[in-house]
């Protein structure tokens, strides 16, 4: 009797002390744990052995729990829940370990209100776009192994979410348990190794009955496309193109086959019971080429430089000089037109038309205009440099003298033009023949005939990286490779881009702006690089991206007139209509006090009315002047911008008869108009052809650009039908740093 007594009594002692345990581990224990695991770029510099053996011991002092983790960085990479039950944690550390780190944390992009007794963030707290925060009310700990982690922000978070900073980097393992109320007593776990990513390949599975060996060429205007992408739709099972446009490809009926080539339409083809597929890809500039332009009926005419224009089409004054109003006894062109020219503000010392002062646009630049002879460019004189006179043209050989005083009328030739455009036409343009009846030279009249065979700027990718990549079969495979790769190009930007692209051919879009994303964990304060991701990001068609990283440019540059009209673009790009407006309707109105817009406003003008001829119903326009839904009739609009402000190029305009006319942005040619840039804080510039001489244009470009360790790119933008609901839009980048003397950048068929 006793003993059994005592037996009870050790049993109820026992139960009373357990039940104690119990009691106090509930103060230390998580039953719903959440994992939060940074995999940005630049946690790939920590020390991963230190935080799984954190995580080993404290899941080794813990009961059973369920952890969620969740893995991100510009995306969310992994979201599943795990049982951990006596320290065995094993299915949750083999995925942690294999963790690759690329990209930019977006932490507005976690998941909201996930429920949870307790967050573990493993983060550096570096912020690119925002800044960690949970919307749930759980004790939060942040952890950082990262010396370079932003340690400061870290630790005011982790207080404001009652919890704490646990710094692996500078405190022991117990010291880093112990804020989370574990006194740690034994070490379990050896230091972990860093595991390189295993990517997964496809789980996809082939049926013999069903599957086709496909076999067949991918052919382009140009011949056979080499190194082009065919891939299964809805797989990562795909392969390249041989030098002669040659594929093989194992795939079930019904699958799609995706053919890509960068430059080209990418086209689909379902697999049905043939096993020879040929395709031919269109480059994505036939639609320039289709589009069908319809004359008008009879109406007068103005001839403005580049054709003859519907005097109701101009919306702007031409002052016409014609040859029976010119000084017959004038020796020289300037004294046959004195007095004859309204709104000339004054003349320079040697009294020469070339010195007339129509339009200042600025006291600092060249005020004196732009002469042509027949629609080419002459020698201009410099207000702030040489003088050209203009005393070689004989007077008797004028048919007439045109005056643009417009900075509208003057967009066909940019900068170059804006205080004014002075048109001679001579006798022997209109008749073909000189005054001795011999026919007209033009080429030595004008010294501007093109006769060069410049080759197209090539946008393919043919480093030994890329190469190495094309190698590969599957995007797993590739993605594997590159991880292997980036090692030996980690301060490279234009690799990351360059990768980035391929990436993108694959159609992973996620994937594409993970790796680009890169440049801006390297370099996330330099406007320089964000602007070539921007770019980059447009051209992939990630236009997202692209807006979150012109918001960052803003910020970083918020007196730049250029942060605000690319944002404006962006916005209108992506639907946000009403913001872009109200980006434009501040401008007008003067709220961007400290920002000086005069060098990018008939940009501003163009794409404003762009926006309200396309999308007036959707928009608040009663404060707006009718002027601005005036029908654009442009025959294109050519837009050019460049990441480097002081960038250094020429480009170079060809038409239909290989007249040609060059627009220089050098030191040595346009030193003002690159001081305003930089000044004023922009790198744009547009030219629009009006009423253009048919047939087909050349525009060619000539970089300057020496031993830059960044990428310097310019994005060419070419409109047709621009702000009207058939426009077209093609875009190209142009990579200045890989451009070898003159190439031609692109043809526009008018």
């Amino acid at each position: 009797m006793i003993k059994q007594t005592f037996f009870l009594v050790l049993c109820f002692l026992t139960v009373i002390k357990l039940h104690s345990q119990a009691k106090n581990t509930d103060n230390i224990t998580a039953l719903a744990i959440t994992i939060y695991w940074d995999a940005s770029f630049s946690m790939k510099d920590k020390d991963l052995s230190k935080e799984i053996d954190f995580l080993a011991n404290y899941f080794n002092n813990i009961p059973t729990a369920t952890v969620q983790l969740i893995v991100f960085s510009n995306t969310i990479d992994f979201n599943k829940k795990f049982s951990v039950s006596n320290g065995n944690w094993e299915a949750l550390k083999e995925i942690l370990i294999s963790v690759p780190y690329d990209g930019v944390a977006f932490y507005n992009a976690l998941p909201k209100n996930i429920p949870a007794d307790l967050n573990l963030v493993f983060t550096d707290g570096i912020s690119v776009f925002d800044t960690f925060s949970l919307s749930n009310k759980a004790e939060t700990y942040i952890v950082s192994s990262n010396k370079n982690a932003a340690k400061s922000v870290l630790k005011k978070q982790a207080k404001q979410l009652k919890g704490a900073f646990v710094d692996l980097s500078k405190i022991t393992l117990k010291e880093a348990l112990a804020l989370l109320h574990i006194q740690l007593k034994d070490l379990v776990g050896a230091p972990a190794k860093k595991v390189a990513q295993k990517p997964r390949l496809s789980s996809r599975k082939l049926d013999a009955e069903n599957t086709l060996n496909i076999r067949g060429t991918v052919s382009g205007a140009e011949g056979y496309l080499a190194e082009a992408t065919v891939t299964i739709k809805g797989t990562d099972i795909g392969v390249v193109t041989n030098e002669k446009g040659q594929f093989r490809l194992r795939a079930k009926r019904g699958d799609i086959l995706v053919f890509s080539f960068l430059g080209k339409k990418t086209k689909e083809i379902p697999v049905q019971n043939s096993t020879q597929i040929n395709v031919l890809l269109v480059s994505s500039e036939n639609e320039l080429e289709e589009v069908i332009v319809k004359g008008e009926g009879k109406k007068e005419t103005e001839d403005v430089g580049y054709g003859e224009t519907n005097k109701d089409r101009i919306g702007y004054e031409v002052q016409t000089i014609g040859a029976e109003k010119l000084n017959k006894s004038a020796t020289d062109v300037s004294m046959s037109v004195r007095g004859r020219i309204s709104g000339v503000t004054k003349y320079g010392q040697n009294d020469d038309i070339s010195q007339m002062v129509l339009r200042a646009n600025s006291i600092l630049s060249n005020v004196f205009p732009l002469i042509l002879i027949d629609g080419t460019p002459v020698r201009r004189s410099s207000s702030v440099g040489k003088i050209e006179l203009t005393n070689f043209i004989d007077p008797n050989n004028i048919a007439k003298i045109q005056i643009l005083k417009g900075l509208a009328a003057t967009n066909r030739w940019g900068s170059e033009g804006s205080n004014g455009v002075i048109l001679i036409t001579t006798q022997a343009a209109i008749s073909g023949t000189s005054s001795n009846g011999k026919p007209y030279d033009r080429a030595r009249l004008r010294n501007n005939i093109f006769k060069e065979d410049l080759k197209l700027v090539s946008t393919t990718i043919n480093t030994k990286y890329i190469k190495e990549l094309r190698a590969k079969k599957t995007l797993s495979e590739v993605y594997h490779h590159y991880l292997n790769q980036r090692e030996n190009y980690a301060n490279d930007f234009q690799y990351f881009g360059n990768v980035s692209t391929y990436i993108s051919q694959w159609g992973d879009k996620d994937l594409a702006a993970k790796i680009l994303l890169n440049v801006v964990e390297i370099a996330k304060n330099d406007v320089q690089n964000l602007r070539y991701v921007a770019y980059k990001a447009e051209e992939q068609g990630n236009f997202f991206l692209a807006k979150k990283v012109y918001e960052k440019i803003k910020d970083l540059a918020p007196k730049e007139a250029q942060s605000y009209r690319d944002l404006a673009l962006i916005y209108q790009e992506i639907g946000l209509y009403k913001e872009a407006l109200k980006i434009y309707q501040n401008i007008k109105d003067h709220k961007y006090s400290d920002v000086n817009f005069s060098g990018i406003m008939k940009n501003i003008d163009s794409e404003m009315r762009h926006l309200l001829l396309l999308h007036k119903g959707e928009l608040d326009v009663s404060s707006i002047s009718e002027n601005y839904f005036k029908p654009l009739n442009y025959d294109a609009r050519i837009v050019f911008d460049w990441n480097k402000r002081d960038a250094e190029f020429d480009l170079q305009f060809v038409n239909p008869n290989k007249q040609f006319f060059t627009w220089s942005h050098t030191k040595g040619k346009n030193a003002t108009r690159l001081s305003e840039e930089k000044t004023q804080g922009y790198n744009t510039e547009e030219f629009l052809l009006i009423d253009a001489e048919k047939g087909e244009w050349l525009v060619n470009i000539e970089s300057k650009i020496k031993n830059s360790k960044k990428p310097v790119v310019i994005k060419y933008t070419i409109y047709r039908n621009f702000g009207k609901k058939n426009e077209t839009k093609e875009s190209k980048l142009l990579i200045l740093n890989t451009i070898k003397g003159k190439q031609m950048a692109g043809k526009i068929a008018i």
